[in-house]
């Protein structure tokens, strides 16, 4: 009995070595077959790495005509629903893949899966850091505007988390310089399917309007109007909290609750290009009639060495400032150069 044990036990630990050593294979449209192990897929770009390289490889989705995969995989699909589980292509149907949980069998298209995270990815392989600057002069007046911004980004298995910071400076013989310098932390845990909860602070400084701070907290839940591996869409109703100070000859300071009203659209497979349009308002709840509503838009052009080029406008409007004679709008457009770690 002791020995048979023994045996079973070996037995054990054997198949529990061949399955972590198991690869992940992926089958491209121009025939290769790729060996290595699946670490994520986003924005329509397969990761996986291999144990003949340094740095991970990366294939457009659209690319892949099939994976097999033993791995314990969290599949995401156009749907809004969710899977752990493998992969396994189904034989002469390319584009066709089944997904493999404990209770079932899930056949799918391959442009139905819009996401895959591995249970197996290290925490700093779900992190995403992007950094850019620039610098522009113009010798009449002798004016010069700087910019600087760095975004911080995690994908977890339930939690998404976001931080960013931006500041822009401006200088000109005679004038008093002008400076703007926001940021803010976001969080979004996905449920229902398509469906998240949302929750931050984000925080604005603007010499232009007299704003030495305003702080604004706020909650909610979002909803995916659109998710594909090219695109997504999504909107969101919640609460705000938002606490002001003004600075100038009559300094004022003032709290006040608002509604919350989100609208994001990102395009992100568009070659090397990705465009993204992101829509708050603010209407005033202890205030009423007042709106505030915050615009921010870019696009993005890849260079290589994970360099790319950025175009950006940002837009914010106050119906109702607290100062008197300041201005109901102010708007930044910039073009920067920047890194990105992904």
């Amino acid at each position: 009995m002791r020995n048979k044990k023994c045996i079973i036990s070996v037995l054990l630990i054997f198949s529990f070595i061949q399955v972590i050593a198991q690869n992940d294979k992926i089958y491209t449209s121009n025939g290769d077959v790729l060996v290595g192990e699946i670490k994520s897929m986003k924005r329509g770009v397969l990761v996986y790495d291999t144990d003949y390289a340094d740095s991970d490889f990366q294939v457009d989705w659209e690319e892949i005509e099939g994976i097999v995969s033993t791995r314990l995989l969290i599949i995401y699909t156009v749907d809004g629903k969710k899977y752990n589980g493998g992969l396994n292509s189904l034989p002469d149907e390319p584009k066709k893949i089944t997904i493999q949980t404990l209770d079932d069998n899930i056949s799918v298209n391959m442009d139905q899966i819009v996401e895959i995270t591995s249970l197996e990815q290290r925490i700093i392989d779900r992190i995403i850091i992007s950094i850019d600057a620039g610098l522009s002069y113009s010798k009449a007046n002798n004016v010069r505007q700087t910019s600087a911004a760095a975004k911080v980004s995690y994908r977890g298995i339930k939690w998404n988390i976001s931080a960013q910071f931006n500041n822009v400076g401006t200088t000109q013989d005679n004038v008093e310089p002008l400076k703007r310098t926001d940021g803010g932390v976001t969080l979004v845990r996905d449920i229902w399917g398509n469906g998240m909860i949302l929750g931050g602070a984000e925080f604005l400084s603007n010499s232009e309007q007299m704003l030495d701070l305003r702080s604004t907290f706020r909650a909610g839940l979002g909803l995916y109007l659109l998710r594909t591996n090219h695109m997504y869409m999504q909107s969101g109703l919640g609460l705000a909290f938002s606490q002001e100070k003004y600075g100038g000859d009559n300094p004022t300071s003032q709290g006040s609750f608002e509604g919350l009203g989100l609208f994001d659209f990102n395009a992100y497979d568009l070659g090397d290009l990705s465009f993204q349009f992101k829509l708050t308002t603010y209407p005033s709840l202890s205030d009423w009639g007042r709106w505030r509503i915050d615009m921010d838009t870019s696009l993005k052009y890849d260079l290589p060495l994970d360099f790319y080029v950025k175009l950006s406008y940002v837009h914010n409007f106050d119906s109702d400032p607290l100062v008197a004679g300041v201005a109901k709008n102010d708007f930044v457009f910039k073009t920067s150069l920047g890194w990105e770690w992904d």
